[in-house]
């Protein structure tokens, strides 16, 4: 019976085809939507959880988020390095990083910071955000650190030199001073597998900035005690005119707000497009049965039994239904695949593209459900008389 079964799978080589690619079709929309909406979901969430405060120039919240957590878009502003002090010294933070932007090398974003960055743990049981994979951190003048993505773009390898741009196009005018990479980041899986990071002295060296009261920074990372103590800074500094204070996580979830995508609209899509490719398959199995019912009539004229008959749609239907779902779930994951690459190129996200375990679950759904649909007139032909359909 699975001989018979597998050979005519081939015995209509069109017609099997179409069931194969329609089936296909109908399993790899919803993984597809399943796996992108998860992934960049994932990806954000990632990108912005080394960031719990962030304390900028007044201005946009939202350009304050793209431009420090994600590396895009101009900076707001500058505030006075004085802001980090004053944040270090009031009792409610337990550590504050400062961020300087405004250079880039090739269209990567120069970020100058302190050394002290390189042993920031957003999470305590886990090991630093940006943790090295080769070299070491800066410590002199001049040297430089660059993300994992960095080096494998530009080809800068420990020991190489480099000059800077002033701006964040790499059009600008080149500074006079060289940098050298002393160290090169393992992957954090986010924009800032894309950053170069310097000593925040040598951004204000580059820009003339050597006098302390005229020292700025673009962005403070905050870490605060807890969320007694961030709520309380958040307040306090609501009526500053100069610098604003915003969590990105709420930043990031306001803007799904505001444009509708929230993940509830996403599961609901999902949740609709599965439920539209069960019926597509329930009606294709029935109508592939309904047109093999003159061949299953032959079978019982010859002495098959019903059993049997049922036994070789289910083995057949099963083979396709089974394949094409498959196949379906690749198609969609290897879509996804693709879809993180083009969005890490152009909106410095990395998507998680790590399997989602809910996806495949279209397999054995689409499977089971197109043969019992499929068995359907198998079960009508045993009550009606054969010879009609001879």
């Amino acid at each position: 019976m699975l001989k018979l079964a597998f050979l005519s799978l081939f015995r209509r080589p069109l017609r099997q085809l179409l069931l194969f690619l329609l089936i296909l079709v109908t399993a790899a929309v919803p993984v597809y939507i399943l796996q992108v909406t998860g992934g960049l979901y994932e990806g954000i969430n990632r990108a912005v959880e080394p960031f719990p405060i962030l304390a900028g120039a007044r201005g946009s919240a939202y350009q304050l988020v793209l431009n420090t957590v994600f590396l895009r878009d101009r900076p707001v502003g500058n505030i006075s390095y004085e802001e980090m002090k004053k944040l270090e010294d009031g009792g409610k933070t337990q550590a504050v990083y400062p961020l300087g932007f405004g250079d880039n090398y090739r269209g990567f974003r120069i970020a100058g910071t302190d050394a002290a960055l390189f042993d920031y743990r957003p999470k305590k049981n886990k090991g630093p955000w940006l943790a090295m994979g080769e070299g070491r951190v800066f410590r002199n003048e001049g040297e430089a650190v660059i993300g994992s993505e960095t080096a494998r773009l530009t080809g800068l390898k420990v020991g190489d030199t480099f000059k800077s741009v002033h701006g964040t196009s790499a059009k600008g005018h080149a500074h006079e001073h060289p940098f050298r990479v002393v160290g090169i980041l393992s992957p954090v899986g986010g924009p800032y597998d894309t950053a170069i990071f310097i000593d925040m002295k040598d951004v204000w060296e580059e820009h003339g900035e050597k006098e302390e009261a005229k020292r700025e920074v673009t962005a403070l990372l905050v870490v605060p005690k807890g969320y007694k103590e961030a709520m309380e800074l958040l307040s306090a500094y609501q009526k500053n005119k100069e610098v604003q204070m915003v969590f990105p996580s709420q930043s990031i979830i306001s803007l799904y707000a505001m444009v509708g995508q929230t993940k509830g609209f996403w599961k609901a899509l999902v949740i609709s497009l599965l439920a539209m490719s069960l019926i597509i398959t329930l009606l294709v199995m029935y109508w592939s049965g309904l047109s093999r019912l003159p061949e299953l009539a032959l079978l019982e004229a010859l002495g098959a039994g019903k059993g049997k008959i049922r036994s070789l749609l289910l083995l057949e239907e099963g083979m396709l239904l089974f394949l094409g779902s498959l196949a379906g779930w690749c198609a969609a994951y290897g879509g996804s695949l693709l879809t993180a690459r083009a969005i890490a190129n152009t909106a410095a996200i990395t998507m998680v593209t790590a399997p989602d375990w809910r996806g495949l679950l279209i397999i054995p759904v689409i499977t089971l459900c197109g043969m019992a649909a499929g068995l359907i007139p198998a079960a009508l032909l045993g009550r009606k008389d054969v010879s009609q359909y001879l």
